[in-house]
């Protein structure tokens, strides 16, 4: 934590390897936050990188990493929400507020982080998995995609996608029991539905 206050000290001096800091710590957490808004990696990247712009321009605000990162959240849901409605981002008083007052979040918005934080943690875990199993809980979770369209993602049998599943799932249930991560078997569950879909 010692680290991350200097990083913001000297982000609000104006050095620009602060600002790499903030991006390679907040940056996948916040493409998977935009992405679950738009569905759009392309759009979600942009976002991302138009809100660090922005943290940038306002770095002389930032209070603490608290409000730094409840900023980064509340700028990519709306920036988010802005370009579901139109091409141009507004600039909302309420991301200013929240650097040097730390107003809290709309609950959809908190529900939204803790999803984003948890589903970081499983990708985590994924990641550790073989490949192909990896490739294909990825697709079906992250993607959203159904069992026909990664069969043609992976060009492979459903029957194939069916057994590499059930073995990431069960591989994974086992992972977090054995770390007592309770809270991640609820995920799992949700998980489990998505999949079967």
């Amino acid at each position: 934590m010692r680290q991350i206050e200097s990083y913001i000290n000297t982000l609000k001096e104006g050095d620009e390897m602060a600002l790499c800091f903030f991006m390679d710590h907040f940056g996948h957490s916040l493409r998977y936050f935009a992405f679950s808004y738009l569905r759009n990696k392309t759009d979600a990247e942009e976002i991302v990188s138009d809100v660090f712009v922005k943290l940038w321009n306002n770095r002389q605000k930032v209070e603490n990493y608290e409000s730094l990162k409840a900023f980064l959240f509340i700028a990519t849901k709306n920036a988010c929400i802005d370009m579901q409605r139109t091409t141009q981002f507004k600039i909302r008083k309420e991301e200013l507020d929240i650097l040097q007052h730390m107003s809290v979040p709309d609950e959809d918005v908190l529900k939204k982080i803790f999803r984003t934080e948890l589903t970081e943690l499983l990708l985590a875990e994924i990641n550790l998995l073989p490949k192909q199993q990896a490739q294909i809980c990825k697709l079906s979770f992250l993607e959203g995609l159904n069992t026909d369209e990664i069969c043609e993602t992976l060009n492979t049998t459903a029957s194939t996608i069916y057994y590499a599943r059930s073995k990431a799932l069960h591989a994974l249930k086992e992972r977090f029991k054995s770390k007592k991560f309770e809270y991640l078997n609820i995920l799992m569950l949700t998980a489990w539905y998505t999949f079967k879909s």
